[in-house]
């Protein structure tokens, strides 16, 4: 064992040996580690005496050597996936490794027929010079090593040039390899590169990736980006997915985010959990083919990031859940979603739930009746804001003009009253449902809340209309999907006691 060495302490923790020596004050020799991925006592600093130095604040221990193993070589993760009968660490020496799948049929498996193979978890720490291994496994197209302990990624440039030739996909996540040189040779087979959790920021993703160049995929999650650069996006102009989620120290959407928008084949690109608080676009055209968009847990709070988003053009798919910008209020995440599907004309899909042709319309309707007001009063830089609108007013008419003396908020402010509504479906079995609703919800958007009550009832090939129940023998059409509820049900509930609940009649239109 030497300092640097990767290591797993009780089987099952990952590691990196920083010190090796006595502390003072406690006999014996300890093992000074910095852990991988948990809390430690100390950054290498201990009782006020320097011994080591941790890379992250408070990720440092002193261990005992007894609690310290060292992983498995390839031959040995082999074995153990593979060779049903294996059950020692030493390698069996009664298999003949070339005859896989053949004369030990009852014991392994036929490594010369895989395309695939999958050592996650089975820490390996070294590529043994087993010739016979290797040799059954040149067909192999996806490599997944995620989980190892190898020290440098020179251990793995050699392997992949001289046994790998067929190579599609690699995985080598959750280690923390050392880029000590370069490899002598591209990587041309390899589309698909998956580095999650390797401790490195865009720096070291320019030196590896670049013996890459023709990658189509590449996960980037869990490490510290703290910056995009425009050599690493020049590196790679096949991309077409790209995943850099729980990258916190990322935040900056401008310019870091806008430059994989020169990606001309870009299609899918994953932010969750990126610390990102706002989407500014330049005055040039990016993300020409992005597709799905997904930005859960970051700290998106204005509309004006959505408006931005408009101008994607290929734009089908977007998520954003858990930002402040989509309340966990129920009332607010429903009117937060109705915004924001309104200004995005092409999404078909919102936090990957299909938006349906009438959820659309009473999106949309909503928005235009919603920012009435301010379009009347033709506010500055109101179209600027509203991108969408004037195509919106075009494809459903001029929202309807309110009277100046109604009080009326911007944004996802409601009356402050909810009312106690009961939803009476107008089938052979009568089925009623009580629900509150905001009474500035629209008709158009009351309709798609209807359908999600009555799911099996009113699918999306049945029209309805929705009437008002004034008595038993009156009811009134709810006609104007511009109009918000309160418009219909407010003489109704002055004319009853506040408490009492109004009734809505759904008929369907054969």
């Amino acid at each position: 064992m030497k300092i640097g060495d990767q290591i797993l302490v009780d089987g099952k923790s990952p590691a990196t040996v920083r010190y090796i020596g006595p502390v003072d004050g406690h006999p014996g020799q300890w093992i000074g580690i910095e852990w991988w991925n948990q809390e430690g006592k100390h950054d290498g600093t201990f009782n006020g005496k320097f011994y080591f130095q941790t890379t992250h604040p408070m990720t440092g221990s002193f261990i005992r050597q007894e609690r310290i193993q060292f992983g498995h070589s390839f031959t040995q993760a082999i074995c153990r996936q593979y060779v049903k009968s294996y059950s020692n660490e030493d390698i069996r020496t009664d298999i003949n490794y070339s005859l896989f799948g053949k004369q030990y049929s009852d014991y392994v498996i036929d490594l010369a027929s895989m395309l695939r193979i999958d050592l996650s978890s089975q820490w390996v720490n070294a590529f043994d010079d087993n010739d016979d291994i290797y040799a059954n496994l040149r067909q192999i197209k996806e490599l997944n090593i995620r989980q190892n302990l190898l020290t440098n990624w020179s251990e793995l440039w050699s392997r992949l040039q001289n046994h790998f030739p067929h190579l599609e996909i690699l995985n080598v996540s959750n280690c923390r390899m050392i880029f000590d040189q370069s490899p002598t040779k591209e990587y041309l087979h390899i589309n698909q590169l998956v580095l999650i959790d390797i401790d490195s920021d865009c720096d070291i993703f320019e030196n590896i990736c670049k013996y890459f160049p023709n990658l189509t995929t590449i996960h980037l999650d869990l490490n510290r980006l703290s910056f995009i650069s425009e050599t690493f996006v020049s590196q790679l102009p096949n991309l077409t997915t790209v995943s850099l989620s729980d990258n916190p120290t990322l935040k900056s959407w401008d310019p870091f985010i806008n430059r994989l928008g020169k990606l001309k084949h870009l299609e899918e690109l994953i932010l969750n959990n990126c610390a990102i608080d706002e989407i500014q676009f330049p005055n040039e055209e990016l993300f020409p083919s992005l597709k799905y968009l997904y930005m859960s847990d970051n700290h998106i709070s204005s509309f004006s990031s959505i408006n931005e988003l408009s101008r994607l053009p290929a734009l089908i798919s977007f998520s954003i859940l858990r930002n402040p910008i989509y309340p966990s209020n129920p009332i607010e995440c429903e009117t937060a979603k109705q915004m924001i599907i309104a200004r995005l004309p092409c999404l078909t899909h919102f936090n990957r739930v299909l938006i349906t042709r009438d959820e659309r319309r009473g999106a949309e309707i909503d928005y235009l009746q919603r920012y009435a007001q301010e379009y009347f009063d033709q506010k500055l830089d109101f179209i600027h804001d509203h991108r969408q609108y004037r195509k919106l007013i075009d494809k459903h008419g001029e929202p309807l003009k309110r009277n100046t003396n109604e009080t009326s908020k911007k944004g996802l402010c409601i009356r402050p009253n909810l009312l106690q509504v009961i939803f009476e479906l107008g089938d052979e079995n009568e089925r009623k449902i009580e629900k509150k609703i905001p009474p500035s919800m629209t008709i158009a958007k009351l309709k798609t809340f209807v359908r999600k009550l009555f799911p099996s009832q009113l699918t999306n090939d049945i029209q309805l209309n929705l009437f008002i129940v004034i008595d038993s023998n009156h009811k009134e059409l709810m006609s104007n999907e511009y109009q918000d509820v309160h418009f219909y049900v407010g003489s109704c509930v002055t004319a009853h006691a506040s408490d009492q609940a109004s009734i809505i009649r759904i008929e369907t239109v054969s």
